[in-house]
C-alpha cells in the first residue's frame, strides 16, 4: 500500500515501483537525443543533466495538471497538515522507523510543490471521495514523490556540475537505464566530508527571540493584533463548517475586511499583512524555479494562505498547522538572513525592523567568536575601522578603500596574524544552496578579504603599534609574522572544502586557533594507483589528466 500510518499520521511512502515507467521514459529520451554511450566532458554532461531535469519537471506537471478537481489538492493539503503534526513530534524526540528522516523531509517538500502547482489550475468543486478514489490519489502521489525526488536530485547534480570541474559522468547500466556518477575522487570525498557537517549545524548561532520579536514588530508596524489576525481565519472556517473545518475554504478578500471591522486597522496595512502570507497563481514560482530557488519568499513554505480558482472564484485554503509553521519559518529561516515577504517590506517600519535584525545577528555571531578568542588569551581587535598610532594620528582604513575588518587575531606561537571576515551565512542542506554560497564567496567575499589581507601584509607596523597601545605591550614585535585570511562562518557550506581561504565554523574555531584543525587527507584508490587528495578536494586531479 502506498500509504502508511506513523503514530496515527498518514504518510505516503517513497517507492521505486514508478522507476520502470518514469526513469525508463527518461532513459529512452536521453538515448534518442544524445545516443547510448558514456559522457564525461563537461560540455556534454551539463546539457544532459539540464534536459533530464526539464523532462522530469514536465512529467511532474503533466500528472498534476490532470487533476481538475479540488478533491486531489484537499487530500494533499490534509497530508501536509498531518506531516507537520508528525514533524513536531520528531522535534520533541519521536523516532521514525518505517521511513528515514531524509525521505520524510523530501516527502514534505514535494507535498508543498504539488500544492503550489495547484494554484495554476482552474478547478471544479469535488464530490465526496470513496476508497477507490483515495487509493488512486495515493498511487498518484507515490508517482509524484518518485519524480519529485529525482527532480531535486538533478537540481543538485546540476549545481555540483556548475561548481566542480568534470564533476559527473553519464552512461547507461546493464538494464539500459540512465546512470549518473561522480568522476575522479569526488564521490569518495563527498562521502567522507559531508557527514562531518552534522555537528557544525547543531552548533550554529540562532536568534532565540526571533519569533517573539517578529510578533511584536507585526503588531507595532501594522497596528494589528497578531493573535486575532491569525485566529480569525480559523474562526471563519469553523463558522462555515463547524463539524469539519480543516478542509473548509474561504473567500480570501474577507480576511482583511474582518481585521478592519474588528480591530480598526488601516485597510492598506491589513491587506499588506495577508498579501505577504498568500500564494496564488499571480505570485507563485514555476515548478522549475521552485526547485532552483528554494529560499525564495514566494513559496508555500513562507506563505500559508493558498489561493485556488474553484468553480470560477478564488478560494483560500489555510491550515492551522501550516499557518503556525510558516510564521515560525519566517522568523527563524527568513528573518535570520534579512528576508521577509516583499509585501511586508512596503511597510517602512517592517523594513527597518528587518535591517536591525540583520545587524543584531551579525553581532550575535561576532560575540560568540570573540568569547572563543578571549578564552585562548590571544591579542585581537574587532570591527576595526581605524588603527591607533603612537603619534596620535589614527590610520583610517575605510577611506583607504580597505573597509572594516571584522577581526584581526594575533597568534604568537605560530607567528600568524589572522585577518577574519565573519559571515552569518544561511544554513544550506542541498547543492543548490551550496552553489549560492559558493558564488557569493568566490565572486564577492574573496576579493574583499583579499584586499584586507594584502593591506595587513603591507602595513604590519601599523597593526603592531595599534595592538601595543591597546594591550600596553611596548615590546610587541610582529615583524616576522605571516598573514592569513580566513572566513569565520555560522553554518557549514561547500566552500569550506574547495575555497581559496579557510572557512571555519564555530565548532571548529577552538581547534583552529590552537593549530589543531586539519583538513583530512582523502585516500582514493583507482584500478592502478592510490591517490592522496588534500584541500581543495573538488578539483580535477592533475595525475589523472589524460587517463580517461
Amino acid at each position: 500500500m502506498p500509504r502508511v500510518y506513523i503514530d496515527g499520521h498518514p504518510v505516503i511512502n517513497f517507492d521505486t515501483s514508478p522507476r520502470e515507467k518514469h526513469w525508463g521514459k527518461l532513459s529512452e529520451y536521453i538515448k534518442e537525443k544524445y545516443g547510448e554511450r558514456e559522457f564525461k566532458n563537461h560540455s556534454e554532461v551539463e546539457p544532459i543533466l539540464l534536459d533530464s531535469f526539464q523532462f522530469l519537471c514536465d512529467e511532474f506537471k503533466k500528472l498534476i495538471y490532470e487533476e481538475k478537481n479540488l478533491g486531489f489538492f484537499l487530500y494533499t493539503f490534509l497530508l501536509h497538515e498531518e506531516s507537520i503534526k508528525l514533524y513536531l513530534k520528531i522535534l520533541n524526540g519521536f523516532k521514525l522507523h518505517t521511513i528515514n528522516s531524509k525521505d520524510f523531509a523530501m516527502y514534505r517538500r514535494i507535498l508543498k510543490l504539488v500544492l503550489e502547482q495547484g494554484c495554476d489550475i482552474d478547478l471544479a468543486w469535488g464530490s465526496r471521495t470513496n476508497p477507490a478514489e483515495v487509493y488512486r490519489m495515493d498511487c498518484k502521489m507515490q508517482e509524484l514523490i518518485y519524480i519529485g525526488t529525482w527532480m531535486y536530485g538533478f537540481g543538485d547534480h546540476i549545481a555540483f556540475q556548475k561548481m566542480v570541474e568534470e564533476c559527473h559522468k553519464i552512461g547507461f547500466n546493464e538494464e539500459g537505464f540512465l546512470s549518473i556518477q561522480w568522476q575522479h575522487h569526488y564521490g569518495v570525498a563527498y562521502d567522507q566530508l559531508f557527514p562531518q557537517l552534522i555537528d557544525a549545524y547543531k552548533q550554529a548561532v540562532f536568534d532565540e527571540q526571533a519569533m517573539r520579536d517578529l510578533k511584536d514588530a507585526i503588531e507595532n508596524c501594522f497596528g494589528l493584533d497578531y493573535n486575532f489576525a491569525g485566529g480569525v481565519i480559523f474562526e471563519i472556517k469553523k463558522l462555515h463548517s463547524p463539524e469539519s473545518p480543516t478542509l473548509q475554504t474561504i473567500q480570501p478578500h474577507v480576511l482583511p475586511l474582518n481585521l478592519i471591522q474588528v480591530t480598526g486597522v488601516k485597510e492598506e496595512e491589513a491587506k499588506l499583512f495577508y498579501d505577504g502570507l498568500t500564494i496564488s497563481r499571480s505570485n507563485k514560482l514555476s515548478l522549475e524555479n521552485a526547485i532552483y530557488k528554494p529560499y525564495s519568499m514566494d513559496r508555500y513554505m513562507y506563505r500559508p494562505i493558498l489561493v485556488y480558482n474553484v468553480g470560477g472564484e478564488e478560494r483560500a485554503l489555510v491550515g492551522q498547522e501550516k499557518f503556525a509553521e510558516s510564521m515560525m519559518v519566517i522568523a527563524t529561516n527568513a528573518l535570520h538572513w534579512n528576508a521577509l515577504p516583499k509585501e511586508w517590506l512596503a511597510n517602512a517600519c517592517m523594513l527597518k525592523f528587518m535591517n536591525q535584525k540583520g545587524n543584531d545577528h551579525d553581532k550575535i555571531l561576532e560575540d560568540k567568536i570573540e568569547a572563543i578568542v578571549k578564552t585562548k588569551g590571544l591579542l585581537y581587535c574587532r570591527n576595526i575601522e581605524s588603527f591607533k598610532q603612537l603619534n596620535g594620528i589614527n590610520v583610517n582604513i575605510i577611506i583607504n578603500g580597505v573597509g572594516e575588518i571584522d577581526f584581526i587575531i594575533v597568534h604568537k606561537t605560530s607567528k600568524t596574524i589572522f585577518v577574519a571576515d565573519t559571515k552569518y551565512n544561511r544554513a544550506r542542506y542541498e547543492a543548490i544552496g551550496y552553489r549560492a554560497d559558493h558564488t557569493n564567496f568566490t565572486r564577492d567575499h574573496e576579493p574583499q578579504l583579499s584586499r584586507k589581507v594584502t593591506w595587513v601584509k603591507n602595513n604590519g607596523r601599523i597593526i603592531q603599534e595599534h595592538l601595543s597601545i591597546v594591550y600596553n605591550q611596548t615590546d610587541l614585535d610582529l615583524t616576522d609574522f605571516s598573514v592569513q585570511g580566513v572566513f569565520l562562518i555560522n553554518t557549514p557550506t561547500f566552500y569550506m572544502f574547495n575555497g581559496r581561504y579557510h572557512a571555519i565554523t564555530l565548532n571548529q574555531l577552538p581547534d583552529f586557533l590552537d593549530g589543531n584543525h586539519e583538513f583530512p587527507t582523502i585516500i582514493y584508490e583507482t584500478d592502478d594507483s592510490v591517490m592522496m587528495v588534500q584541500h581543495p578536494y573538488f578539483t580535477k586531479p592533475i595525475l589523472l589528466e589524460g587517463n580517461d
